[in-house]
């Protein structure tokens, strides 16, 4: 089984990879003692949204400005393999650039993917109507099924 975990810097998103490595990797990690490879592989993968062209006309701004989203993405990737490591699951790494939400969608096709997880920021009808979800497109969009972590009730408090 081949899963994959949308990380972005919000603790939605690390609460879903929590949810993936204490729920459904639990037992996995258990059994790979006996085992050479794990049977499912966990890939995580964090989107880089593209600086609008328009906004930012001098080329050295966008090019010093995406070098600093590409660290930060790193980081925030590093964070999220650093989970993965405390719980013995390895898991692969990805950068994307594009729109969220199709970037996601894409690659669930592109790697052959049987489970997408992501977090939900829990907005309401009205700001997601505004604000759009990328849980709500890839639901209707994603060619695999979608596994949405809500947050916990520790996090609301």
């Amino acid at each position: 089984m081949r899963v994959l975990v949308a990380i972005d810097n919000s603790e939605e998103s690390f609460n879903a990879l929590k949810w993936i490595l204490d729920y459904l990797l639990r037992q996995e990690s258990h059994t790979m003692e006996e085992e050479k490879e794990p049977c499912t592989k966990l890939s995580l993968v964090h989107v880089m949204e593209p600086f609008p062209q328009y906004a930012y006309p001098d080329t050295h701004v966008i090019e010093s400005a995406t070098r600093a989203q590409a660290q930060e993405a790193a980081r925030i990737l590093a964070r999220a393999s650093e989970m993965c490591k405390d719980k013995l699951i390895k898991a692969e790494t990805l950068i994307l650039e594009g729109d969220p939400k199709n970037m996601l969608c894409e690659a669930t096709e592109k790697m052959n993917i049987d489970l997408l997880a992501v977090g939900s920021r829990g907005l309401g009808q009205i700001k997601r109507a505004f604000l759009g979800s990328v849980s709500d497109y890839c639901a209707h969009h994603a060619k695999c099924p979608l596994l949405i972590v809500k947050p916990t009730k520790e996090s609301h408090k």
